[in-house]
């Protein structure tokens, strides 16, 4: 036999298994759709350590958690959601084998130190990564970080007590400069 041909068969057989069990996987898994709220403490925990109150409101004060249930269940894909529920889980888990007790339990260095874990577990400048993300959707860390920040800049808190935010602005400045410790703007 050729040995082009058995190579060729090979790599066709391999594509069309994998073919099948993706088609199978992505039309006939469960749906996890409704099930966000009930993690509802486990997410605004989570958007806490990522964005704490200081001498500002943080995150879960702008109910923020919120917003990023309402996003997943209403506008985000299949994949994304998929990837954002079974981050979740496996978040938990981890914490579970970890410290023997879910997130929400965890002292607040534990939940920084893992935290810090998720963020640099993922970089997302590379080919590689950019093609995954295409094929697989974002990963549960990237969509939890991007969520927060949108949800706490376009809240009415963070969008009026963390950044400047002018309701009746005076005249467009397309270059302006910034003095010392001044709050970015806000605009919606």
């Amino acid at each position: 036999m050729n040995r082009r041909k058995a190579i060729g068969g090979i790599l066709a057989l391999t594509g069309i298994g994998i073919a099948t069990y993706t088609g199978f996987h992505f039309f006939y898994a469960k749906s996890n759709r409704g099930q966000l709220p009930n993690y509802k403490n486990l997410i605004a925990a989570l958007v806490d350590v990522i964005i704490p109150a200081t001498n500002t409101p943080g995150a879960k004060e702008a109910n923020v958690q919120d917003f990023i249930i309402s996003y997943m269940e209403s506008c985000s894909s299949k994949k994304e959601y998929t990837n954002f529920f079974n981050g979740l889980n496996d978040l938990q888990e981890t914490c579970l084998d970890t410290y023997g007790f879910g997130f929400e339990k965890c002292t607040p260095q534990q939940q920084i130190a893992i935290v810090k874990d998720l963020d640099s577990t993922y970089d997302g400048s590379g080919l590689f990564s950019k093609i995954r993300n295409k094929i697989s959707g974002r990963p549960f860390y990237t969509i939890l970080k991007a969520l927060t920040v949108e949800g706490y800049c376009t809240s009415e808190l963070g969008a009026t007590q963390h950044l400047v935010y002018e309701p009746i602005p005076a005249r467009y400045k397309a270059i302006t400069t910034i003095q010392p410790n001044q709050k970015a703007w806000a605009t919606k």
